[in-house]
């Protein structure tokens, strides 16, 4: 009996398989856009928690310096002698290590921010340290001289000192603060603190006493607040004494700080306040810091913008970024035991 040969696909079966091809097709597709979806979330939450990281750490790192310095770090009994013009002024005011600008209002901090912080954004904190950038350097020699400590500091050459540097020595007995004016100190090892020279300038080339057997730190004002980069993109800004800003981290939309003070000194915190109620800023023993971390891409939350509490507030995002909030309470290592 012969076999029947197949004569072709009816117009139905035909139609029937298109429908299959298409539905396997859009399948395929859904799964692709699905996968590829899942792909921007994944990667743009993995990039803001590495800068969120990276942005309390760097932070956290900064405050644990401030009050460091050197010998004379927890001796409140050692007399400092600030021989730079304007002693007191933001920038040179070593007396107070750390010290913040709580955001009250759009565009108002108290106390008032300093002239040198350049477009913080508006209801977000800021702060400052002020302290020892390492290493020490051994004094090799500090002659006589009259006025008492006018002469020349002699340090080993290669010390990595520059020109117009501000630094202490000290002798863990006394210090005195200046501004090195020498042509080339990491060559010739030789520091003089005229008059005359540089900014702010010393004031006066006597430092008090001759520092023969001491030591050189070099020291730094810190500070930190959030700006907007040229793309308008907010982000972690550091300017360190009357340099330029720079951008450290960016997608860091606001920071949150309160300050843990010491009342009965017994190395603890007894409550903690924001900038504008801290009476005495050498009270404070530990900061504790938010910051507002946010995707760099935008359109990856699928049921509307996402809500999210900051600082004691619930947030509904104007946009359909993700974001996140790191928080750390740090120690100043250097005010307790």
């Amino acid at each position: 009996m012969m076999k029947q040969k197949q004569a072709g696909l009816s117009l139905i079966e035909l139609m029937i398989a298109l429908v299959l091809g298409l539905l396997i097709t859009a399948v395929v597709v859904e799964i692709f856009i699905n996968n590829q979806q899942m792909y921007r979330v994944q990667d743009a939450r993995a990039r803001m928690q590495e800068n969120g990281r990276y942005a309390i750490n760097y932070i956290s790192d900064v405050i644990r310096q401030s009050a460091y310095m050197g010998c004379a770090t927890r001796s409140s009994s050692i007399p400092t002698n600030n021989t730079l013009n304007n002693a007191t002024d933001y920038l040179y005011d070593f007396s107070t290590p750390i010290q913040g600008f709580n955001a009250a209002a759009s565009a108002t901090w108290l106390p008032t921010i300093d002239g040198s912080i350049i477009n913080p954004r508006s209801a977000s904190d800021v702060f400052t340290v002020r302290g020892v950038q390492q290493p020490l350097i051994r004094v090799t020699a500090h002659p006589g001289s009259n006025p008492p400590g006018s002469a020349d500091i002699q340090v080993n050459a290669g010390n990595g000192l520059d020109r117009f540097d501000i630094v202490m020595v000290t002798d863990c007995l006394s210090a005195a603060i200046f501004q090195i004016t020498s042509a080339n100190p990491n060559t010739s090892g030789s520091l003089t603190h005229n008059t005359g020279v540089g900014v702010p300038g010393n004031a006066t080339k006597a430092l008090g006493k001759d520092y023969t057997d001491a030591e050189i730190i070099r020291l730094s004002t810190r500070s930190l607040y959030i700006s907007e980069n040229a793309d308008a993109v907010p982000s972690l800004y550091q300017r360190i004494d009357g340099n330029a800003a720079q951008e450290l981290v960016q997608d860091v939309e606001e920071m949150q700080i309160v300050y843990g003070i010491d009342i009965g000194s017994d190395d603890a915190a007894d409550q903690y306040v924001t900038a504008d109620n801290v009476v005495n800023w050498s009270e404070v023993i530990s900061v504790k810091v938010s910051i507002l971390l946010r995707t760099g891409v935008d359109k990856l939350t699928v049921d509307g913008p996402q809500t999210y509490t900051f600082n004691g507030a619930v947030v509904v995002a104007a946009d359909n970024r993700l974001r996140s909030v790191f928080t750390k309470t740090i120690t100043l290592r250097n005010r307790t035991p």
